[in-house]
């Protein structure tokens, strides 16, 4: 009967982990995802100054959230994600032209990694 018990209690502690561990892979990827499309809109409005606050503060919070998805992510999908963060600030005050390319990349790499960690039936199979 003991085995039951921990067992049954090893199960829910799996399944809290999992949900828990999904749900926040999600609300850091649509937080990272809102800043960089606000960042996008600001740079081209033309407000530079604005969008250089916003991303040093982009790459604060990214330190932030890169040891919480660095317990639920690979390491490789993060180190790129990492790299592409890194380039925001020095691109937005240059005012050079890759900007709005690296922006959609990272906006595509959050995507991947929301996609790729969370439930679905294409992912477990």
């Amino acid at each position: 009967m003991k085995r039951v018990i921990i067992s049954a209690a090893l199960l829910i502690v799996i399944l809290i982990w999992s949900a828990a561990g999904s749900f926040t892979v999600n609300r850091v990827t649509q937080s990272l995802r809102d800043d960089i499309r606000y960042i996008q809109n600001i740079y081209e409005s033309g407000n530079t100054e604005r969008a250089l606050i916003l991303s040093n503060d982009l790459n604060k919070k990214w330190k932030g959230y890169e040891l919480i998805l660095s317990l639920m992510v690979h390491d490789d999908k993060i180190s790129s994600l990492n790299f592409s963060m890194a380039r925001i600030t020095p691109l937005i005050s240059n005012e050079n032209d890759e900007l709005i390319a690296e922006i959609q990349s990272i906006y595509h790499q959050l995507e991947r990694i929301r996609q790729s960690e969370l439930p679905y039936w294409y992912n477990i199979f």
